[in-house]
């Protein structure tokens, strides 16, 4: 008797295991899409206006979603930033006047976490917010340090409105752990000499603790690509 349950037993946890895997692989989806939109720059020049100087963005993106929750997913794309004090009406910045402006091209992995079931193709579950991060690798032409790392973070939505295509938007920041991308080094010193006033007294021309960000935000499409099953009916139930 025992054999017979224990047999009976080991043949449900088989026939259980299969189903979830089964099920799991026809959650997943494979898209590639593009991107366009703007990117902008906040840091010692602009320490926190939104969309300041915006410039055109663009890239492309390939998806996998391996879960109804999750997704891995590779992009590159290009942009530009810039920044002048005098678009400021602080006396310091007045007085230092500085500018900058770089092309920045980056390659990005993330892992998003959607906030409902998500599935391209899929009539109930077709739409979803979602927010990421993972490890931005970039290049900033002319910046104090050309190539950096740094750390994506951001919110977006996407939505289907075909079987194999789907939109979104994204806003997407990116830390890094330079405070040169406006090529304000925090050890320069600003040249002065004795005054009354004091936006001229001797000071740093940035602030170390402050390391530089740039954003992108913009409109992606993306179209589904046929290396796995379609979902079965069976499973929606």
């Amino acid at each position: 008797m025992k054999i017979i349950k224990l047999t009976i037993l080991s043949l449900s946890i088989i026939v259980w295991a299969k189903v979830i895997l089964a099920q799991n692989k026809l959650e997943r989806n494979l898209d590639f899409g593009i991107f366009g939109g703007t990117s902008y720059y906040q840091g010692d020049i602009n320490h926190s206006r939104l969309f300041y100087k915006p410039m055109p963005s663009f890239g492309a993106i390939l998806r996998y979603a391996y879960h109804t929750r999750w997704a891995i997913r590779f992009s590159v794309f290009s942009g530009s930033i810039k920044g002048s004090d005098y678009n400021f009406n602080n006396n310091y910045q007045q007085f230092r006047g500085a500018n900058f402006s770089t092309p920045i091209v980056e390659a990005t992995g993330q892992i998003e976490c959607n906030f409902l079931p998500y599935r391209i193709g899929d009539k109930k579950k077709n739409w979803t917010p979602y927010i990421f991060t993972g490890a931005t690798f970039l290049i900033a032409s002319y910046a104090d340090h050309v190539y950096q790392p740094a750390i994506p973070f951001g919110i977006g939505i996407k939505k289907n409105f075909s079987t194999r295509f789907s939109l979104g938007i994204e806003w997407a920041y990116r830390k890094t752990f330079t405070d040169g991308l406006d090529n304000l080094s925090w050890f320069e010193k600003i040249p002065t000499f004795d005054t009354e006033n004091t936006h001229l007294i001797l000071k740093q021309r940035a602030y170390f603790h402050q390391k530089d960000y740039y954003a992108f935000l913009g409109i992606f499409f993306t179209y589904k690509l046929r290396f796995f099953e379609e979902v079965c009916n069976a499973w929606e139930y």
